[in-house]
């Protein structure tokens, strides 16, 4: 009878297991094609297979084999996520409008970019023995008392 119970266990354990990693990369390959990963570029099933399919199968291994704390944080996935990720409601990236308009702003703050002052025409001398310089701005080493 010991024996029944513990194979059950077991198998119960196992199959919780199979369908908590199969459910996970699902979601994974999911997220993907949606494009919600954050990855650029083409989001396609075979760009999936080159590029996230290791990753989305370490994941899943993972949580299947610790499916009894990852169930529950599956299904109260948002919740988890605000409580514990701090993420803020609404968009996460300011509108490009808004990110050129402070750029502006801090260009006209530090006096770069469009709002420098014109160069000042300084004017050369020819370079001679002494770089161009008179005597009298030579640095010299003596000192004067």
């Amino acid at each position: 009878m010991t024996v029944v119970l513990c194979l059950g266990v077991l198998v119960g354990y196992a199959l919780g297991a199979f369908l908590t990693a199969r459910s996970v990369f699902r979601r994974c390959r999911a997220a993907y094609l949606a494009g919600r990963t954050g990855s650029g570029g083409a989001h396609t099933v075979g760009a999936f297979e080159r590029q996230e399919r290791q990753q989305a199968e370490a994941v899943a291994l993972s949580a299947g084999a610790l499916w009894p704390a990852a169930v529950p944080l599956l299904l109260l996935r948002r919740a988890v996520a605000a409580l514990v990720l701090a993420r803020p409601d609404g968009r996460v990236r300011p509108e490009p409008g808004e990110v050129a308009e402070r750029i502006d702003d801090l260009e006209r703050a530090l006096g770069v970019g469009r709002y420098a002052a014109p160069p000042r025409t300084v004017p050369t001398r020819m370079p001679g023995r002494d770089g161009g310089r008179r005597a009298t701005e030579l640095p010299t080493t003596r000192r004067t008392s």
